[in-house]
């Protein structure tokens, strides 16, 4: 055949022999697996003859290789079984193409099937999770909306928790507010009540003993000299001056001046004294234990030297003096009451001689303390009933002895037709406050008595009235003035007004405008007692003045006093410089009168022409002058 004259073309020759060695070789190694594997056990299981292919070769080997060459038949033969094995290969082949072929289509089959079934697993798998994020979402739709439900009423209770909490933390603030509220009610009440009885037991400006407490320490040691056989001394001592430096320096610098004072008199105490105030610029001291009125003496004038020294008061050096009353334990009293009361009256003396002083209280100041209390009590009366009434004095012009002007001066004369003099009712009035009542209406009376003189003489005469300083502190005077110029019709330049120098002294601001406002009303200015005072000279450029009115004390003795002479024409060269006119008070004879007339002093006054007079008598005197000045007039 021709596979086998391919594989073997002439077995004879060697090199046809080798070759068919080697596909004899190969065919051999390839049968012997032919029923080897799965796809051998199944071509054998087909009726594939594996046995005949095996025998078949065995007979090739026996016929091909024993070493005597082949003959034709064996040729023949081996054709044959070359020719059966090629048979059983293809057939072999075949049956082996055709189990892969269906082994291939069952694989195909099964991956078919293993997809099918994949697809149809995903497809479940794939309806199933959508059936479950059907239901989960739904679920979950559910669960947020009742989770957002839990929520709101979890927020709800939350807050209604929280709220509750604050009320109950407010509360509980609330409740600690209160109990620390009422801790420090209890501790203010406290503090209030140690302050109370410290007010009580203390001045809490000056920090000295109250009152209460010095009237409670004075009975005890009026208790310990009972029982000791000792004496007290009570010592009632008063400011001087200390109401003008209130009312000029202002509240604010008196009540430094009350401080420094306390400690000044504190100092100047023994260990064991007691001192108090009592109010405005009183204060009462208690001594125990004295041993006689040397050692009470010895203490007050240790105070009196404490109380000699400058205070500094808005930078400037100030003094000030105080009167003391005594009053001693048995002697003059065995009470508080009636120690106090005799102190006070021996106070008041000490001011009457002089102030700056000491009096120890004798039977005669309970005389003078009742009449004191008797001309207030009449004072009121009189300022009510208006018991008063005006009296001129004269001021005279040297040149020709016309009346120049007149002064207005208070006059007092009670329901039992008894005269009071001005110097014993005005500084009572000035001290209750009344004189600014006083005042203006002695104000507008002269000034309605100078209207008619003028309307009856028919000359004008220039008006001089007094002006307290009380006048001035409502700082409604230029006001008042304005006023009664206005109702009386009295014309500003016949009206004068005379001041002391310590109303310059105050130096405000106030008073000053209040002067320079009656000053532009065409009223004039006078200085009244001018040399008396402590007022600077250079006051007198400062404020708005006109006139100068020397004070009586130096025309008194200026004729046999060389030292009052001087100051007499020092005063009346200074006004002559600075262009005032001076008046000189208090003539009482010619030769007053002639010296004043030689040192160029224009205008005097006082008894040496006339005392003061009545309205009426005024009036005539008046008339007397100017016939007087008409003959003198005819004979010149």
């Amino acid at each position: 055949s021709k596979a086998f004259s391919e594989a073997y073309p002439n077995p004879l020759h060697g090199q046809s022999r080798a070759e068919f060695d080697n596909w004899f070789n190969v065919l051999w190694s390839r049968a012997q697996s032919l029923n080897t594997g799965i796809v051998g056990k199944d071509v054998t299981l087909t009726g594939f003859d594996y046995n005949q292919v095996q025998n078949a070769l065995v007979v090739m080997d026996k016929i091909v290789y024993p070493t005597k060459a082949i003959n034709q038949d064996q040729a023949l033969q081996i054709r044959e079984l070359f020719e059966l094995l090629t048979r059983a290969s293809h057939l072999y082949q075949q049956r082996r193409d055709s189990l892969y072929r269906e082994v291939e289509l069952k694989k195909q089959q099964t991956v078919f099937s293993y997809y099918r079934n994949s697809f149809f697993l995903s497809s479940l798998t794939l309806l199933f999770g959508f059936i479950v994020s059907v239901f989960l979402y739904r679920s979950n739709k559910s669960l947020l909306d009742m989770r957002s439900k839990l929520e709101q009423r979890v927020e709800m209770r939350t807050m209604a928790l929280q709220e509750k909490n604050l009320e109950l933390k407010n509360e509980v603030t609330e409740r600690y507010s209160v109990e620390e509220q009422l801790v420090k009610s209890r501790e203010q009440i406290q503090q209030a009540k140690e302050q109370a009885v410290h007010k009580l037991n203390f001045d809490p400006l000056t920090q000295l003993a109250s009152r209460v407490l010095f009237i409670d320490r004075f009975s005890q040691s009026l208790i310990r000299a009972s029982r000791d056989k000792s004496k007290v001394a009570l010592l009632f001592l008063d400011l001087d001056r200390f109401k003008y430096i209130n009312d000029t320096l202002g509240h604010s610098v008196g009540d430094q001046l009350l401080l420094k004072t306390a400690k000044r008199i504190t100092k100047a105490l023994r260990q064991g004294d007691t001192a108090a105030r009592f109010g405005g610029d009183e204060f009462a001291i208690v001594l125990p234990g004295i041993h006689g009125i040397k050692h009470v003496e010895h203490v007050v004038n240790r105070i009196h030297r404490e109380l000699s020294a400058p205070y500094i008061l808005e930078g400037q050096e100030s003094f000030i003096s105080a009167s003391i009353g005594i009053a001693i334990y048995p002697e003059d009293g065995d009470s508080t009451e009636v120690l106090l009361r005799k102190a006070d009256n021996a106070m008041y003396k000490a001011k009457d001689k002089g102030r700056n002083t000491y009096q120890f209280f004798t039977q005669q100041m309970e005389v003078e303390s009742n009449n004191r209390r008797i001309l207030e009590a009449a004072l009121h009366v009189a300022v009510k009933n208006k018991e008063f009434n005006v009296h001129y004095q004269p001021i005279m012009d040297m040149r020709d002895g016309s009346i120049k002007a007149a002064e207005a001066l208070i006059r007092w004369q009670n329901k039992q037709g008894e005269h009071v003099s001005p110097a014993e009712f005005i500084p009572l009035a000035e001290e209750l406050g009344l004189i600014v009542e006083i005042g203006e209406w002695v104000l507008r009376t002269a000034c309605e008595e100078a209207v008619a003189w003028q309307q009856k003489n028919g000359k004008s005469t220039i008006l001089s009235v007094n002006l307290s300083f009380r006048q001035f502190q409502n700082n409604d005077i230029p006001k008042i003035v304005a006023k009664i110029l206005v109702e009386t019709g009295l014309s500003a330049k016949y009206l004068s007004l005379e001041i002391t120098e310590g109303l310059l002294m105050v130096d405000d601001q106030m008073i000053m405008q209040q002067l320079q406002q009656i000053r532009d009303l065409g009223v004039a200015l006078a200085i009244d007692d001018f040399g008396t005072g402590y007022s600077s000279l250079s006051y007198l450029k400062k404020f708005p003045i006109n006139v100068l009115k020397i004070d009586r004390s130096f025309i008194q003795d200026m004729t046999t006093d060389n030292s009052d002479a001087d100051l007499v024409r020092g005063i009346l060269s200074l006004a002559r410089t600075l262009k005032l006119t001076v008046i000189a008070e208090g003539v009482e004879n010619q030769q007053q009168a002639d010296f004043l007339m030689e040192n160029d002093c224009l205008y005097t006054q006082g008894f040496f022409y006339s005392k003061a007079l009545a309205s009426n008598d005024f009036q005539i005197y008046m008339q007397k002058n100017l016939q007087q000045q008409k003959q003198q007039s005819h004979t010149g």
